[in-house]
């Protein structure tokens, strides 16, 4: 089966979307089908990428490491048309995402569309008061998941948040996997000892930015009693 994918990150970018997206296109060619990426460029030169197509893009947008796609309509027409994809793939519901509707619209194939990000917790990055633009956004959401054939929801609670605001698409919950080999040759011993943690301690840990819409607050309020009761943590 031919797959393409549709993304507005992806690798050299180090981030969840970027990094599913990849796990996600190299497991499906393990199993023998082929996926065509179309996702930004960031002005590094690879030329060991096979099927994938780069998309212009405005580097550093805003201040940020993100790559801001340009979707051309008529830029990887013929590439596409050569491909003959099954199923087209949107990992974002604008700028490439709106490509992928294009697409599959004119190429008469199903879409389906991963809900990777609930983009209304973001809204501060753009104003301190965002209520009227946090509904536009899950309004921009909703209706771009209602345009797709299938939605893959990464965990239960996305689940939930797209049934419980009538989403009417289908939502399968598909959590996103875990390269466990990347991590199997850490040493919890040595980073214990690196920080000053007692080996029979219980430890709480988070890997992540250090961003409100990591919802970090809530999780210092509940660990908080947690260590308050248990000494060795």
């Amino acid at each position: 089966m031919n797959i393409v994918m549709f993304t507005n990150t992806f690798t050299p970018h180090v981030g969840g979307v970027a990094h599913s997206v990849a796990w996600l296109a190299e497991d499906l060619r393990r199993l023998g089908h082929r996926v065509l990426v179309v996702a930004p460029e960031y002005g590094v030169a690879r030329n060991d990428e096979p099927d994938i197509l780069r998309v212009p893009a405005v580097r550093h947008f805003a201040g940020s490491d993100f790559s801001l796609p340009l979707p051309l309509a008529r830029l990887f027409d013929d590439a596409l048309d050569c491909f003959r994809p099954d199923i087209v793939h949107s990992h974002h519901p604008f700028l490439l995402g709106t490509l992928a509707l294009r697409v599959a619209a004119e190429l008469d194939r199903p879409v389906v569309y991963t809900y990777h990000t609930r983009y209304e917790c973001y809204c501060h990055h753009v104003a301190p008061d965002a209520r009227a633009i946090q509904r536009l956004v899950l309004s921009l959401s909703f209706g771009y998941c209602d345009l797709c054939d299938a939605v893959v929801a990464p965990s239960a609670s996305i689940a939930r948040h797209l049934t419980d605001h009538g989403v009417r698409t289908p939502v399968s919950q598909i959590p996103t996997g875990v390269d466990l080999a990347f991590f199997a040759s850490g040493d919890g011993g040595r980073a214990r000892t690196a920080a000053g943690i007692p080996a029979d301690a219980f430890v709480v840990g988070h890997v992540g930015r250090l961003a409100a819409e990591k919802n970090l607050e809530f999780l210092a309020e509940a660990v908080l009693p947690f260590l308050r009761s248990h000494e060795a943590a």
